[in-house]
């Protein structure tokens, strides 16, 4: 993304990204793509009979984090996973497999790593709601994934605090909620309840599109200086248990 060397107008795109990881929510997971989230004709994947996809191209795209998956859910069928059960396992095997060392550039500059995103530990152990949660996933993981790799319940709970703070949901220009992603570059951002900015989604792709007139953004003081907030709702889905 390039800095904005002029004064930003109302309706550009201040910033664009793809997410780090994502899933799309089980509710509509007949009606639209596992890959690209577009609604239509689909085609449900032959081995774990769960995810379907828009044609043969989304479905060579998603392999290569489908394919991990893939035995896992046939291992738990005809039961749904949880979506943050499955966005949480996405994330285990990304980081797994170096997603750690992925940056995402919110400038030509500037860049957010996974280690960059805040966990809140010390919120997350005290609030019993959010353990609970966080507890029941951990029996589910336990069960659905199948890792040489599995992390430790201190680094799980990391990846889960900063799941559910960093995690957008993923709307359609209806506000219909199709999934959760995580955007490691957009987490620079606040959100607010008087916003100046907006998230917006193509696919599975983030806008942020400014909704006031904004004098020159200096990306790299953005934390010091005028801060973009937008309005979405950013928190993952509460449900936890197998259905």
């Amino acid at each position: 993304m390039k800095y904005l060397r002029k004064d930003i107008a109302p309706g550009s795109i201040i910033h664009s990204e793809k997410p780090f990881v994502y899933c799309l929510s089980s509710k509509v997971r007949t009606e639209n793509c596992d890959f690209c989230f577009k609604k239509g004709m689909l085609s449900k994947c032959t081995s774990c009979k769960y995810v379907y996809y828009c044609d043969k191209v989304c479905q060579k795209e998603a392999w290569p984090v489908h394919k991990a998956e893939c035995k896992s859910l046939k291992k738990v069928a005809p039961r749904i996973i949880p979506d943050a059960a499955r966005m949480l396992a996405r994330l285990i095997r990304k980081l797994n497999k170096n997603g750690n060392q992925v940056r995402s550039y919110y400038t030509e500059i500037n860049f957010r790593m996974y280690k960059d995103l805040m966990s809140h530990y010390s919120d997350l152990k005290s609030d019993p709601k959010r353990m609970e949660h966080f507890e029941t996933l951990c029996v589910v993981l336990n069960e659905f994934m199948n890792e040489d790799v599995f992390p430790n319940s201190v680094d799980l709970m990391g990846m889960f605090g900063r799941m559910c703070i960093n995690s957008f949901n993923i709307c359609t220009e209806e506000q219909q909620t199709l999934g959760t992603g995580m955007y490691l570059g957009a987490s620079v951002l606040d959100h607010s309840c008087e916003p100046n900015a907006l998230a917006m989604f193509q696919g599975t792709t983030l806008h942020i599109k400014a909704l006031k007139q904004m004098s020159y953004l200096n990306w790299s003081e953005v934390e010091r200086e005028e801060r973009i907030i937008f309005s979405l709702h950013r928190n993952l889905v509460s449900d936890s248990r197998y259905t």
